[in-house]
């Protein structure tokens, strides 16, 4: 049975917040899920929207949920509303933040779940970030999505971390053709080395020394490939040859 999507009010971020650092300090409690009703903790929107309690087995098909419940609406006036994301993220925390077996759950930094008022912490709100890739780049995001709601993963931590990134097509489009592994359908093994040549992390920092002089949001996926050093080509697929990167 569907459900009116609501906006938290700021005593129902602070509660949901309370609630996180009970969590966190080890209390063993039940979803505060009376916050997504309660007049004085939600109100309702403008606009009638409706959301299910759907079990989603990666945060891609999450993001393709959402996708299609928002189809048609201008979200626009969302983008920055944080109650309207905290909700959802509330309204999905046993997915987000499953109980352990003693009952007890471990949830993960506030902003994961609370969207922050701090812009470069944004991107790492698990509900909007998670639409924002799917909504933005379709299929080519599921390599930053293919864990679990409750996992994050390295891939999409790095470039969340340079947000600026997440809004140039070409290095997602690129990243995606290095990292993904359509047969396993997840990243590559290696793509999140600490040690490998051609990782997600030297890919972003020799991303970060072409923005110096070049301007990444307007340059092509085959672009990027091309400029990269001979060490990412251990990560194309062989078919990608007319693509390799230059020795």
């Amino acid at each position: 049975m569907a459900d009116m999507i609501r906006k938290l009010n700021e005593d129902g971020l602070e509660a949901f917040d309370t609630y996180l650092s009970d969590l966190r300090n080890g209390k063993k409690l039940n979803t505060p899920v009376h916050l997504l009703t309660d007049p004085r903790y939600s109100a309702a929107l403008e606009e009638d929207l409706e959301i299910d309690q759907k079990v989603f087995s990666t945060r891609f098909a999450m993001g393709e949920y959402l996708v299609s419940v928002f189809q048609g609406v201008n979200m626009q006036p969302f983008l920055g509303d944080r109650g309207f994301w905290t909700w959802i993220a509330l309204y999905w925390f046993d997915q987000l933040c499953p109980s352990l077996a003693d009952g007890s759950r471990k949830p993960s930094r506030v902003y994961n779940y609370i969207l922050s008022p701090n812009y470069n912490h944004r991107p790492r709100h698990a509900v909007r970030t998670t639409w924002f890739l799917v909504n933005s780049y379709g299929d080519t995001s599921r390599f930053l999505l293919s864990k679990k709601p409750s996992e994050r993963g390295e891939l999409i931590e790095q470039l969340a971390a340079r947000q600026h990134l997440f809004n140039c097509r070409g290095v997602i489009e690129a990243a995606s053709r290095l990292y993904y592994d359509p047969e396993r359908k997840t990243f590559k093994r290696g793509s999140t080395s600490t040690t490998r040549k051609g990782n997600i992390r030297r890919y972003i920092s020799y991303l970060q020394q072409l923005d110096l002089t070049y301007d990444l949001y307007s340059m092509e996926k085959e672009v990027i490939l091309d400029m990269l050093p001979k060490e990412y080509e251990r990560f194309l697929p062989e078919t990608d040859s007319d693509t390799a990167p230059a020795r």
